[in-house]
């Protein structure tokens, strides 16, 4: 017998044992080393997350309100955000607080804050009343500590496909030459964003609502008149964004969606429903109050996927009311 194996056949083993190898670095080199450690891979950042009045009540509303474990509310919210996976920013709406000049009132947000910065998820603000309650200068001093880099109330941030517009609808609280700066900036910045090719789809967020069918808060005229028509002039301006009213409501023009989201955890206020409510609300739960909530919009390859995620109402979980998309060009 001969000693010494067949060479033909020891080249086809080692042949195959090559292939084999080859194949398995191929494989370790594209497989995520996060799945490799038994781990999921990590989500994109495409989800922006809207959320308003978030602040706790006073004792004068609370004469004309009742409590719904408002706090409880506030807390599982905002737990809530912090656990969407993806999350690239987080708009708050206004109402952060029920007195902007408090440091007690802030003390609770600002561990919130905290945690969406260990998050690396920047937070903004479109400034609401209560943050200018009591002294319009120390509160909104306290309010842009907390969300630095910007030296007005009206600002723009470019994310990956989407722009957003936040504007300051407290009106009386501005100078005539602020009134006219906010003007000028919001006219250049849409048409910058207008132009820009790598911009899809434009966002404008105000705490005061240009509709809703409150009996609390009635729809401010202002923004009807001041925002709301280079809005709807505007090609990509798709989605306007408001709270005031702690409501979830639902407005279209066109192919132009208007939502007020101030479900954040403050005394619920009623709505007029028909035949007395005075715009046409595509809200899919039609009742007079509508629980807490905030608004989750994710950026898909050529579309927007927006959606109301809904407290249950015993606070055990969440429920997803009001799903639409808004394409682009």
């Amino acid at each position: 017998m001969d000693a010494h194996p067949d060479s033909s056949k020891t080249g086809a083993v080692l042949s195959r044992r090559t292939l084999l190898l080859s194949l398995l670095g191929l494989f370790s080199r594209l497989w995520p080393k996060s799945a490799r450690r038994g781990q999921v891979a990590a989500p994109s950042k495409n989800v922006i997350v809207f959320v308003g009045d978030t602040q706790s009540p006073l004792f004068l509303e609370t004469l004309r309100l009742h409590r719904d474990r408002n706090e409880e509310a506030k807390a599982k919210i905002l737990e809530r955000i912090l656990e969407e996976p993806g999350l690239e920013a987080v708009f708050h709406l206004g109402d952060v607080v029920a007195l902007g000049t408090s440091e007690d009132d802030w003390a609770y947000f600002d561990k919130i804050l905290a945690k969406f910065r260990d998050r690396d998820v920047p937070t903004y603000v479109a400034i609401g009343n209560h943050e200018y309650m009591s002294s319009a200068a120390r509160g909104s001093a306290n309010c842009r500590k907390r969300f630095p880099g910007f030296n007005r109330f009206w600002f723009s941030v470019r994310l990956p496909k989407v722009g957003i517009v936040a504007l300051d609808t407290n009106f009386g609280k501005l100078t005539d030459g602020e009134r006219t700066e906010q003007t000028r900036f919001y006219a250049a910045e849409m048409a910058a964003l207008e132009a820009d090719p790598e911009i899809k789809i434009i966002v404008v967020c105000t705490h005061h609502p240009p509709y809703t069918n409150g009996r609390i808060n009635d729809p401010d005229l202002d923004v009807q008149k001041e925002i709301v028509p280079l809005f709807l002039r505007s090609k990509k301006a798709l989605l306007f964004l408001s709270g005031h009213c702690h409501a979830a409501e639902h407005f279209i023009q066109g192919n132009k969606h208007f939502l007020v989201t101030g479900g954040g955890g403050g005394l619920l206020h009623p709505l007029l429903l028909p035949p007395r409510q005075k715009f046409e609300d595509h809200f899919p739960i039609l009742t007079e109050r509508r629980w807490f909530h905030y608004v989750r919009a994710t950026v898909e390859e050529d579309r927007v996927r927006v959606i109301f995620r809904m407290l249950t109402k015993d606070f055990s979980g969440i429920d997803e009311v009001d799903e639409f998309v808004i394409p682009w060009e």
